[in-house]
Formats: C-alpha cells, sequence, structure tokens
C-alpha cells in the first residue's frame, strides 16, 4: 500500500469517525477525544483483529541455534560376514535409501565355497545312508545352520540344495531398513570377517546439535522438555527432548554443547537443516495479550474495545515477554479486548483527528 492511499484511508477512517462520534456521542465531554468509532466496511479495509486479554501460563525464551544431525544411536553397522573379496557393491551412493532385503554387495570367499560342498555332500550322504540315519541328518542341520550363521537366506540355500550348484560369488542382502550414511569398503577389497563394509542411518529421530553459553546452561534444567523449530517448517513446533548435555564446556571457549532427539517418523526433516531451539524459563501464571498488540510510542499503548464498539487507547506497563505474547502489568484488565492487527491504522487516524503529524514528511 502506498503513502497516497494510506493517506485517502486515514482521511476516510477519520472523517467516519468524527461523524459516528457526533452522533454517538452528544452532550459528552472531550474525553472521547482519545476514542474512534470504525463501521463494519472500516473494519474490512484494515484487515481489523482483535484478541482477548487473559491469564495464562507466561514464559520467556532463549532461542538457541542449532542444526539437524543423524542420530548416532540408530546408525546399523553392516559387517562382512565371510572372508573374501568383494566383487560388486549395489548400494554405492551414500544418501540412499536401503530397504530390508535390497542387496547390498557381493562377495567371493573360497571358504565359504567349502561350506556350501559339505552341505551338499552331507544331504547326499543323508539320502543314502542305510544305518545311523539320525547322526547324518544332525550333520545336515549343522551344516546348514553354518550357512545361516553366514546369512544366508533360506531361498539361497533352498536353491543351493535343488541345483547344487556351488559357488565362490554370493549376494548379501540387508536385514533393516535406513539410509546409507557411509560407505566403509571399495569393489575388489579384500575383508576379513567383521570388516565393517557399511553405516545405515535409521532417519527415525534425529538430533538437533547446538551451542549455548555458560550463562545459559542453567536454562536447561528449567526445560525439561524443549521447542524445536525447523527454519524450512515455520511456525510448526515439535517437542524435544535432551540426550546429551557435555558436563564441561569447550577448551578456551564459555560454550556448551548439547544434544536434543526429536521424532522424525513422517521423515520430513533431514539432517543438515538449521532449527531453532526454544528454551522456556520464569514461568508464571499472569494477564498475557499477543506481541502483536503493542504499538511503541513514547510510552506502550495498546487499542481497546468498549462494550459500546468504540475503540480507545490505553496506556499499558509490560512484563515479561517472548516471541508471540507479552505479560500486562498494569492499564488492562481481564476480558479487555485488543486490536491486534490494524492498530497502527487506528493510531494514525487518531493522530489525523487530532492534528498532530502523523502525515508529516510525506511528499504528495
Amino acid at each position: 500500500m502506498n503513502k497516497i492511499c494510506i493517506y485517502l484511508l486515514l482521511l476516510i477512517l477519520v472523517v467516519s469517525c468524527d461523524k459516528k462520534s457526533e452522533q454517538l456521542h452528544q452532550g459528552h465531554d472531550g474525553g472521547n477525544d482519545a476514542m474512534l468509532t470504525l463501521s463494519d466496511q472500516d473494519r474490512v479495509v484494515i484487515k481489523l483483529l482483535i484478541d482477548t486479554a487473559a491469564t495464562k501460563t507466561m514464559y520467556e525464551e532463549t532461542t538457541l541455534i542449532g542444526t539437524a544431525a543423524i542420530d548416532e544411536r540408530a546408525i546399523n553397522v553392516i559387517s562382512a560376514r565371510v572372508k573374501g573379496r568383494v566383487d560388486k557393491l549395489f548400494a554405492r551412493n551414500p544418501g540412499t535409501y536401503v530397504k530390508n532385503g535390497d542387496p547390498l554387495y557381493s562377495i567371493y570367499s573360497e571358504e565359504l565355497l567349502s561350506y556350501e560342498n559339505e552341505y551338499l555332500l552331507a544331504i547326499d550322504e543323508n539320502r543314502t545312508a542305510t544305518t545311523q540315519k539320525a547322526i547324518t541328518q544332525r550333520m545336515v542341520e549343522a551344516a546348514r545352520r553354518r550357512l545361516e550363521l553366514w546369512t544366508l537366506t533360506e531361498k539361497q540355500i533352498n536353491e543351493l540344495e535343488k541345483t547344487k550348484n556351488i559357488s565362490p560369488l554370493i549376494i548379501f542382502y540387508s536385514n533393516r531398513n535406513g539410509y546409507l550414511s557411509e560407505l566403509l569398503v571399495r569393489e575388489g577389497e579384500y575383508v576379513e570377517i567383521g570388516s565393517p563394509l557399511f553405516r545405515l542411518a535409521d532417519l527415525n529421530s534425529l538430533w538437533i546439535e547446538s551451542q549455548l553459553y555458560s550463562n545459559e546452561v542453567n536454562f536447561l534444567k528449567q526445560s525439561p522438555t524443549l521447542e524445536i523449530e525447523f527454519e524450512a517448517f515455520p511456525n510448526e513446533r515439535i517437542q524435544g527432548e535432551i540426550v546429551y548435555d557435555n558436563p564441561r564446556l569447550e577448551d578456551n571457549t564459555k560454550i556448551n554443547l548439547v544434544r536434543i532427539k526429536v521424532n522424525n517418523q513422517k521423515g520430513n526433516y533431514k539432517p543438515g537443516m538449521m532449527a531453532y531451539v526454544y528454551l522456556k524459563r520464569n514461568r508464571k501464571e499472569t494477564l498475557v495479550i499477543p506481541k502483536s498488540a503493542l504499538l511503541l510510542e513514547n510510552n506502550v499503548i495498546v487499542w481497546v474495545e468498549t462494550p459500546d464498539g468504540m475503540f480507545e487507547q490505553r496506556m499499558v506497563d509490560i512484563g515479561i515477554q517472548n516471541k508471540r505474547e507479552v505479560e500486562i502489568l498494569s492499564g488492562l484488565s481481564i476480558g479487555d479486548k485488543v486490536v491486534t492487527r490494524g492498530g497502527f491504522l487506528l493510531n494514525s487516524a487518531w493522530k489525523v483527528k487530532q492534528g498532530g503529524g502523523a502525515m508529516e514528511g510525506m511528499k504528495m
């Protein structure tokens, strides 16, 4: 809205207020000079919003900056179950989502080849045995369990039994879901049993890593649960839980490290996202109004709608405040209707009506 439009709007409001004030308050004293009246059309034009002063649980907020990171406790390391040479990697790009049952890698292992051959020999011996049938059956079961311990699937073992086609090359599949956070092996590399190959991260929960000054550490004790707001999702606050509070300050600094766990079941949040951490302190039951109702002049004022539909200025004293609300120490009572949007135009219209300099400095 340009300056000319604002000027015309203020003139309309002043004329409207003057006419209604004369009609509704003839014979009243000059105290009504601090009051304005709006028509329904005026309310629509200035997009008026009104809220009610009420007693609430009020608190101050300290805002910290944090970054989303992978929950280290939810990382699963996939290790080699056999000794051999990595032939092919099916998951190789960090950030790839791996589902339970997806192929991860194939490995060439002569040791595995001998166990497969042992299993087939045990099956053949069991079939041809005429005596000691129970013993040969136990040999088959033991050979099969050995292959299962090497993470061969039931389908792979049954296929081996059916085709009798032994091979030193075997594919291994994932036994969990997760995002590939780190690849620890390359194709052609020889690995031992237990060598780490992949790191899969479960992103159903994340950590918010943040720093706070030493004088803010006590705020954590006043905030057993914290509110988190991601920069990518403004005005959407979620609950967080402190999982790590460094017992010592960083060397040569006054900084303390803290990690907060947040739920990410919907998968909306990604590692690396910036987030705001809100620490609540100084809780109290008090009279509260939205912070948007305040107008800062020489004093702090708000506009209040009176029971007869007019609007008047009130000077108020304020106490603690946060991003959204402010405590009122005096000037308002429970149930007062305060203007939370449109107060600036009301104030400017009142100044014009009083012959003040609301339009001073405007170049037409």
